[in-house]
């Protein structure tokens, strides 16, 4: 009897405790949705702050400009007095020629210049050459024998007249007037061609040939003021059998080596304006145009943050780099002036590090996106003022993506729902 009174019991207190556990379960079910709904309702503060996109880039510097230097004239280089790498300053002589060819020429050229300059002159004053004045007395001198002859014959007229002398000598001098007139004809005509010759297309030639004597004369000149080669500013010397100068030689300068004119001798690379080349993907490259803003820094002159700005982005692939089937486009990017500090720390061919902002929004606005809800066309957020003020649906319009979230115009500073639940 006992023994049962004590089985009964124990399924009593069994049956109490599953009706508790029951009844638990059934009020948290009910309850669990409100909680969560309660505990993932969060509000954000939304405040204006800069947003900045920018690429990295790998870049190489190089001068603004590079100027290949010729020799004026062909000789022999008589004083070499730089070398490769080596800076020089604007005016100072970098070579010398010897002059001894270019000078033959010169005298040539001088000696050509003086008998044309005494031609065309003889041309201003042609009607006092020698030509004209010998010309001028063959036809007085035929005219002086001319009439001598017509005053023989009027007196051989008269003789024979009164028959003192014979007919022929009076024939014989007729026959010599005739001679002569044709003699004083030719003689006038040779004058008329010898005046011609100073005017029209004779001494037009003189002219011409002058002009072109003082021409040579005065660029062999030139040529000869170039002996000295001199810096035209202020740069580092570089080789001239560069791939951009296939035509260079290669064989090194030393004194007493015969250059060809025009032959290149030396290129002098710029170093107070500088610039940056770089390859930028065809996944980038349309994100860059000139004026975006650069800065620079470098692993040869760190601790020294430079400023630039894009100057040319070309629009044709760089044929010559490819990786994994992905175009590269060249990048110019132009520096400022340096200061000298800094130039004696930025040298030619060292590499950079380039950061070129793409993007820049000084008051950006940007919300996580679960804030962001589609609404038909529309995209809205919850946004409240303050923490205190009503909540009111807003439509922005989406930007730029951060870690942050994504840029949003038409909102202002305040609080946006980023959970929970939302008014219907």
């Amino acid at each position: 009897m006992t023994t049962d009174k004590t089985g009964l019991c124990r399924w009593q207190k069994l049956a109490l405790l599953t009706s508790i556990v029951l009844t638990g379960l059934a009020i948290f079910k009910v309850q669990a949705p409100l909680t969560a709904a309660a505990d993932s309702e969060q509000w954000l503060s939304v405040n204006n702050a800069p947003l900045i996109h920018s690429i990295a880039l790998a870049g190489k510097i190089e001068p603004h400009k590079t100027v290949f230097l010729s020799a004026p004239f062909e000789g022999n280089i008589q004083a070499l007095l730089v070398e490769q790498g080596q800076r020089v300053e604007q005016g100072q002589r970098l070579l010398t020629l010897d002059p001894t060819l270019i000078e033959t020429q010169l005298r040539d050229a001088l000696a050509a210049q003086l008998k044309a300059q005494r031609v065309e002159q003889e041309m201003k004053d042609w009607d006092n050459s020698a030509q004209v004045v010998r010309a001028r007395r063959t036809v007085r001198t035929a005219e002086m024998t001319l009439s001598n002859l017509q005053r023989r014959l009027d007196d051989t007229q008269q003789l024979l007249a009164r028959g003192i002398i014979p007919r022929n000598e009076l024939d014989d001098l007729s026959q010599q007037l005739q001679m002569q007139r044709l003699e004083l004809s030719a003689a006038q005509n040779e004058l008329q061609q010898t005046l011609a010759q100073g005017t029209g297309e004779q001494r037009r030639i003189a002219e011409m040939e002058l002009t072109n004597a003082t021409v040579k004369y005065e660029g062999l000149r030139a040529l000869l003021d170039g002996q000295h080669i001199v810096a035209p500013y202020t740069g580092v010397i570089v080789p001239a059998n560069t791939s951009s100068r296939p035509d260079a030689g290669t064989a090194p300068l030393q004194a007493g080596s015969r250059l060809s004119q025009g032959q290149v001798v030396f290129g002098l690379a710029d170093i107070e304006r500088l610039k940056i080349v770089a390859l930028a993907s065809e996944l980038d490259v349309n994100q860059l145009h000139p004026g975006q803003p650069v800065e620079i820094e470098g692993d040869g002159f760190e601790g020294e943050r430079l400023s630039g700005k894009v100057h040319i982005v070309s629009s044709l692939a760089d044929p010559g780099e490819e990786s994994n089937g992905s175009a590269k486009f060249s990048l110019t990017l132009s520096l400022p002036p340096l200061t000298p500090q800094q130039l004696r720390r930025v040298r030619l061919g060292m590499s950079a590090r380039l950061s070129i902002t793409t993007y820049r929004n000084e008051q950006a606005i940007v919300v996580p996106p679960q804030a962001i809800r589609q609404e038909g066309p529309d995209r809205v957020v919850d946004y409240r003022e303050a923490m205190d003020r009503p909540v009111q649906r807003m439509t922005v319009t989406t930007g730029r993506s951060s870690v942050d979230g994504v840029e949003v115009f038409g909102l202002a500073p305040g609080f946006v729902r980023t959970g929970g639940l939302r008014p219907q």
